[in-house]
């Protein structure tokens, strides 16, 4: 008996043993993996971590530029948002004009390039390795497809998955992909042949996934977060839909385990953002048991964690509905409630305080910005509405796209999150309907879609001496059922209307100066002669206002139709009135009282017909407010990085992110930032992505700076780091910005490595 009982107990010892050196090889796995940097997310839980111990806080100061690639492709209003990967002897690096370039990690030369159909990588791409040769290879989205290449940039297969921004996911047998508009899709990756898919629109709303893709194998779990339901207006929605909802999709069959809905019916563009971060094991407010949560971020400064297995929130009482106010439009279906998040801490709010965000201003600076938000109201999840403006932050974060970093050692698991808090107006307004039926007919859309240049295409189609017109615009009027013609020619009214210049992006610019043209030939607003001569400039010729976009500034010329139908009208309904605001937006109201009062009364009954007739509609925007010198009008930081402790939910610390030059001697700190984060074993974080081209690395315990330096451009991904031939590395994606605020942009990735580690 204590023979069989001595037996026993050796193969239980032998059987722990053979227990501990696979747990062993799955975490040396793990960490080669980290040193490797395979997919741009870091690895598919997307905790964005480096497990590399070479750079410390002490020798940081040491780190320097080791190389810098350039691609050749730059864009005025686009960056390369996708991260690099490494897998072993090359790095991956995706251009705007969809090349694909393996660099070399000793000295960034180039080893091959593969031109490919754009949008290449937008956000990321993946390499996978098996021991099936025939899916081994580099994954990632090119066009309207999944492109697989070889080490060696060769194209072994094409699946078509549909349009996707986000990299594709891969288990031992499946591709997956988070397609824009159509969904989840899986496919077979040795027959590219689809398996399943899994739609996302519901009750007519189309929720899109732009943003976040990430992917749990252990428990077959695929997560996405989704888009807003498309404009600010959200009118014939339910609110009962996929849009802004963390999803768990099984990667078996392609079922909706379950859905988490952020905001109901959101109509401010709050979408969640950025790839959900899987933690496994997490230890919560000292439970005994511990947990496998995904955590989503949001535009609203929320941190939602919810439980893998079950759906709902880790922490009880995470939220409270909270009432909020009644759509005040028809066929605007309006929540009761929203929810407001109690644990984790939000690290950022959409609520603006009239009485101190904009204290700092003075003077005419702040009877400017003061004049801007005449029409606002500001509050928790204030609907929108013709009646009046929309101010708040959360249009470009809290956090955006980049996500944040998830650092952990046996003592702690933070989350790391940069996030924005400048300031927006969401607004809408009345539009005649046959400006609107001009701006989006057939026509226009042949017209852009074409190489030609605008100015070359009205040239060839009009006759300036005979002012005979083309089929096109005849078709146009057919199309329409109103009848254009012209009294002059068109090319004369390009040569005339500079004052557009610099509203809007180029083709949408271009694409509302010649509605608002042709609009001129036929009846309508711009018959008021009155108008058309002193206001139509700055107003449009169908009184659909103007306004720059947030590439751009903040410029705003408000639309006046069915402008006396609403509660607008109380502001503007005198000349003393309209008077002050032009002055005060350094115009001249270069018409009399009663010239005043007569165009209005005309308007009045001209909407009042257009009512009757069912010929307007309405049209939603938002804008970035800026005071008089161009900067958020809100007092800053206008950025900031969070370090949250996941166990409690609690702040750990909060820094203003970034600076920007105000004068030769001043800076004001915490700026917007649109590039990432990464953190490593010891306890440091890479940081970028302000419009001051600054790399940056502060220490997670205390969120102090110890490093910077200098960019090409402005940080435009979030960076990344391997291990190679001995040394460790920084990567950072440096193409500059889209938004105001932002300098010139580049082409570049720099990266670096201690001065004092040489390669094997």
């Amino acid at each position: 008996m204590k023979l069989i009982k001595a037996q026993y107990f050796l193969k239980l010892i032998f059987l722990s043993f053979l227990i501990f050196l696979i747990l062993l090889n799955k975490a040396f796995a793990n960490e080669n993996d980290n040193l490797l940097w395979k997919t741009s997310g870091g690895n598919y839980y997307s905790e964005r971590f480096f497990s590399g111990q070479q750079i410390t806080k002490d020798n940081i100061k040491n780190l320097t530029e080791l190389w810098t690639y350039n691609s050749g492709s730059t864009a005025k209003l686009q960056t390369v948002q996708s991260s690099p990967i490494f897998i072993g002897e090359q790095l991956l690096i995706v251009s705007l004009s969809g090349q694909l370039s393996s660099v070399s990690p000793h000295n960034g030369k180039i080893i091959w390039k593969k031109q490919l159909d754009t949008p290449l990588g937008r956000r990321g791409l993946t390499y996978h390795e098996s021991e099936d040769n025939e899916i081994n290879g580099i994954y990632i989205a090119s066009g309207k497809n999944i492109i697989h290449l070889t080490k060696n940039g060769d194209v072994k297969k094409k699946f078509f998955s549909g349009l996707s921004l986000l990299q594709p996911l891969l288990d031992k047998e499946n591709l997956y992909v988070a397609t824009l508009k159509e969904g989840v899709k899986a496919f077979d990756l040795k027959t590219t042949k689809e398996l399943w898919s899994v739609s996302l629109n519901k009750n007519k709303v189309n929720a899109r996934i732009w943003s976040g893709f990430s992917l749990d194998e252990e428990t077959n779990s695929l997560f996405v977060v989704t888009s807003n339901p498309g404009g600010v207006i959200g009118e014939n929605r339910s609110g009962d839909d996929f849009s802004s909802s963390l999803i768990s999709i099984d990667s078996t069959n392609g079922k909706i385990k379950w859905q988490f809905k952020h905001v109901v019916n959101d109509v401010w563009d709050f979408d969640l953002i950025s790839n959900p971060i899987i933690v496994k094991n997490l230890k919560i407010d000292n439970q005994k048991e511990t947990i496998d949560c995904v955590i989503a971020l949001s535009k609203t400064g929320d941190v939602i964690m919810i439980d893998i297995n079950t759906g709902l929130p880790v922490f009880n009482s995470s939220y409270k509905d909270v009432s909020v106010q009644k759509s005040d439009m028809k066929n605007v279906y309006s929540s009761p409630t929203q929810k407001f998040y109690l644990k984790p801490e939000k690290f950022s709010h959409i609520e603006i305080n009239n009485d101190e965000d904009f204290n700092h201003l003075e003077g005419d600076n702040l009877n400017y910005v003061k004049n801007k938000l005449r029409h606002a109201k500001t509050g928790f999840y204030i609907p929108t509405s013709v009646n009046h403006d929309v101010l708040l932050y959360g249009v470009h974060g809290g956090a955006e796209w980049p996500g944040a970093t998830l650092y952990r050692d046996d003592n702690s698991s933070n989350l790391i999150i940069p996030s924005n808090k400048t300031p927006w107006i969401i607004r809408i307004n009345y539009q005649e309907k046959k400006y609107l039926d001009i701006l989006n007919s057939s026509f226009l859309k042949k017209l852009f879609s074409s190489a030609i240049s605008i100015r070359s295409y009205f040239t060839s189609i009009f006759d300036k001496n005979t002012k005979n017109v083309s089929s096109d615009i005849k078709s146009l009027g057919k199309e329409k059922t109103y009848e254009i013609t012209l009294s002059k020619s068109l090319d004369t009214s390009f040569r005339n209307r500079n004052d557009v210049n610099g509203f809007f992006p180029a083709s949408t610019q271009k694409k509302k100066m010649i509605a608002d043209i042709l609009y001129r030939f036929t009846p309508g607003s711009s018959n008021n002669n009155l108008y058309k001569k002193k206001c139509s400039s700055c107003h449009g010729s169908a009184r659909q206002g103007r306004y720059e976009s947030e590439t751009r500034g903040d410029n705003f010329y408000p639309s006046l139709v069915g402008i006396t139908k609403t509660k607008k009208w109380s502001l503007l309904d005198t000349y003393e009135k309209v008077s002050k605001i032009h002055k005060l937006n350094n115009i001249n109201l270069d018409i009399s009282f009663d010239q005043y009062n007569n165009m209005m009364s005309y308007f009045d009954k001209f909407d009042e017909n257009l009512f009757k007739k069912d010929l307007i509609k309405k049209n939603g925007f938002w804008q970035i407010l800026l005071d008089k010198n161009g900067m958020p009008a809100t007092s800053p930081p206008w950025g900031k990085i969070t370090n949250i402790d996941l166990s409690n939910g609690k702040k750990v610390w909060e820094i203003p992110f970034g600076r920007r030059k105000i004068n030769d001697k001043e800076y004001i700190y915490g700026d917007q930032n649109f590039g990432g984060v990464i953190s490593t074993k010891n306890k440091i974080i890479f940081a970028n992505g302000n419009p001051d081209p600054i790399a940056y690395a502060y220490n997670i315990d205390n969120g102090e700076k110890i490093w910077e330096t200098e960019l090409p451009y402005s940080g435009s991904a979030p960076p990344m780091a391997f291990r190679f031939r001995g040394c460790e590395i920084i990567v950072f994606t440096a193409t500059g910005g889209r938004y105001v605020g932002y300098k010139k942009n580049g082409d570049s990735t720099v990266a670096f490595k201690l001065k004092s580690c040489k390669f094997n």
